[in-house]
């Protein structure tokens, strides 16, 4: 797994399905976090340990749970869930939820920029990998290129992979040195619609892929370009601004934002479409429109922490679209 991973082989929905199952593992430990929980450390260093720890107990108590057919996913996944969760597990979630007076050193460490940058970290590690698994595709058509054999869609392929692996480089650089927000958006929803927002494109890549003729290729190979080229302008723009949850960082109305209020999200909307065209439908384009309806859903929530945070931006609302110049 390792390896597939350094070497850019490894399934993104792999690695996503991976990082939801370790968040959720982790789930005590990062609500003890945000409460500012004074036993933080404690859960933290018990929730490390819960795994090897049920697995042994699980072992001489209930060995039978752990003797699993790896062809059979719902055994894997019920003796996953016994194993790693488990009574132990829940225990530390009520223990993390209890009530009690709040650990300020803590809650004040959630307000610096190291701490920002650490919740960064899987972000910044996500756009790195999806830069790594562009490098091989990029450099067989540069060899093509480099020795005259290259066809139309493959300089077009080429450009195209190459401007959403610059997208997804700038996406690391600007994320590392982002402002701290000075707002938040407060519940659960906000920050859900803000993650499955973002990865749940990747959904399409999972798909068979379709049988296009040559023009349609090269037609879906200039849109995932043209989208991808967009992202990286209007995030030049952006720069330290740039957040994935609903969050004030700072307020940039000029450039691309003077024309609409969420570039990002349209010049997005243009990399799915390219995206899903090359891969069967009706699942592809189902995929698409929740990714649409969830940017519109993102972009909602986002103005609301906005409009709270800057007065202003009441009035550059009023003046602006959301989308699409002088439509939507």
């Amino acid at each position: 797994m390792l390896q597939a991973i350094l070497t850019g082989q490894a399934k993104s929905i792999s690695l996503l399905l991976w990082a939801a199952f370790l968040f959720f593992y982790f789930l005590p430990s990062v609500l003890a976090f945000n409460r500012g929980h004074r036993r933080f450390f404690i859960i933290l260093v018990l929730n490390v340990l819960l795994s090897p720890v049920q697995g042994v107990v699980l072992y001489y108590l209930w060995p039978s749970v752990l003797a699993v057919d790896p062809a059979n996913w719902v055994s894997v996944a019920f003796s996953a869930a016994v194993a790693n969760l488990g009574l132990g597990w829940i225990v530390l979630m009520i223990w993390a939820l209890l009530p009690g007076e709040a650990d300020l050193k803590l809650l004040k460490m959630q307000e610096t920029k190291y701490y920002d940058a650490i919740a960064a970290l899987p972000l910044i590690l996500w756009f790195a990998y999806g830069a790594l698994q562009l490098r091989a595709v990029l450099a067989g058509d540069w060899a093509l290129i480099a020795t005259g054999k290259a066809g139309l869609f493959v300089w077009v392929q080429f450009f195209a992979l190459l401007a959403a692996a610059a997208f997804d480089l700038l996406l690391v650089w600007v994320l590392a040195v982002r402002d701290r927000p000075v707002a938040r958006s407060q519940g659960l929803l906000p920050r859900a619609f803000g993650v499955i927002g973002t990865f749940m494109g990747v959904g399409i890549l999972q798909l068979p892929v379709a049988h296009l003729t040559l023009p349609m290729q090269i037609f879906a190979a200039i849109l995932i370009g043209l989208g991808s080229l967009g992202s990286l302008l209007v995030l030049s723009r952006l720069g330290k601004s740039f957040s994935i949850m609903p969050e004030a960082r700072k307020l940039v109305t000029s450039g691309p934002y003077a024309w609409v209020r969420h570039p990002l999200y349209t010049v997005e909307i243009v990399t799915i479409i390219g995206t899903a065209m090359q891969f069967q439908g009706p699942g592809s384009w189902l995929i698409a429109l929740a990714v649409v309806v969830l940017l519109w859903i993102r972009s909602h929530y986002e103005e609301q922490v906005l409009a709270g945070a800057y007065p202003e931006y009441g009035e550059y609302r009023a003046r602006t679209k959301r989308f699409i110049p002088g439509i939507i």
